[in-house]
């Protein structure tokens, strides 16, 4: 599910929200004793996030997405504006972005430094993409925590 359209022209903030089942207990970044069994995201992009997460289990295996941060959860839908802006919304307002092992994937992180720039997260990229969302790290080289479902 990827808009063409500015996601402010076709969803609400906070609106038509629901939660998914995860097949993987995720950590809370910022508390890593906290395990998540479901997150809540838009309905739109539910069933897609649902199947990115048992896409990843398959691929890796718990154990290693444990090692690898993958279930490290640093947010999905977070009603709020965008980082130093004053009127724009960010798109995690939507439910339609996800932030994954914030810690060693920050806002600033290039892919020379970045987790996720990597080899042994292709497969995390492909599957990704392979349900239209789109990284900010692969595509813009910042903020490397943060996919999204829609366009750029």
């Amino acid at each position: 599910m990827a808009y063409r359209s500015r996601v402010s022209e076709v969803l609400r903030k906070g609106e038509s929200q629901t939660s998914i089942q995860l097949p993987y207990a995720m950590r809370l970044a910022w508390d890593k004793s906290v395990s998540l069994q479901k997150i809540t995201c838009h309905e739109k992009v539910a069933v897609p996030m649902g199947r990115i997460f048992a896409k990843l289990l398959s691929e890796y295996g718990y154990d290693r997405l444990h090692e690898l941060g993958i279930d490290l959860f640093g947010g999905c839908l977070n009603v709020r504006l965008k980082r130093g802006s004053k009127s724009s919304w960010s798109i995690h307002s939507y439910g339609v972005a996800i932030d994954l092992d914030p810690d060693r994937n920050t806002l600033r992180e290039t892919g020379g430094t970045a987790r996720f720039a990597r080899p042994e997260y292709l497969a995390m990229w492909r599957i990704f993409e392979s349900e239209g969302f789109v990284s900010l790290g692969r595509v813009k080289d910042f903020d490397w925590m943060h996919v999204q479902a829609a366009r750029l």
